[in-house]
């Protein structure tokens, strides 16, 4: 029975958040409305990836997001480690950073890796993935920064790199042919 109530609000909870962006209104309304969201949220996430209902996993991972539940930066490392088609890797990238999840700074830069080719020319998993580990600001993250500023990397990256560690001048890069 509990099974059935929690699929019947998850299902609600989806369609209310499924209207627009989910803001801190819309939040708080869930969670007004929903109590029980915050503790629900990380399995409706995981069953939302078990069914590859990657817009649903990305819905659900942004109210989780702007809840804070807890556990979901493990839920989103475990998505992004697998690598699934379909997946939006640079929304959930995106989130671990904003939700300053430390322990996800390694998971970050395997997917990184791991897309690097397939991220060109556009680059915006990762600029997103740049963006999360400057956030995190931890020596570990601004390792994975500075491993990225070297030599093999394309130019676009390197700079963003080097800018989120506040280093191109040190490292004498100029932007333009950096960029260009």
């Amino acid at each position: 029975m509990m099974v059935r109530k929690s699929n019947k609000a998850a299902g609600v909870v989806d369609r209310i958040i499924s209207q627009g962006p989910v803001t801190a209104a819309i939040a708080e309304r869930v969670k007004d409305e929903f109590p029980e969201v915050s503790q629900s949220l990380v399995s409706w996430i995981r069953d939302a990836a078990n069914e590859c209902d990657w817009s649903r996993v990305g819905r659900f991972s942004n109210l989780a997001a702007a809840l804070r539940v807890v556990g979901l930066s493990e839920v989103l490392s475990e998505l992004l480690d697998r690598g699934e088609s379909g997946l939006n890797e640079e929304d959930l990238v995106d989130i671990l950073g904003e939700v300053k999840a430390v322990e996800s700074a390694g998971v970050i830069f395997r997917t990184l890796r791991r897309r690097l080719d397939s991220d060109s020319p556009a680059y915006w998993l990762s600029q997103k993935a740049i963006f999360a580990l400057s956030e995190l600001e931890t020596d570990e993250a601004n390792k994975f920064l500075e491993e990225m500023t070297k030599d093999g990397w394309p130019g676009v990256i390197r700079w963003h790199a080097a800018v989120a560690l506040r280093i191109e001048v040190e490292l004498g890069f100029d932007e333009d042919a950096m960029l260009g």
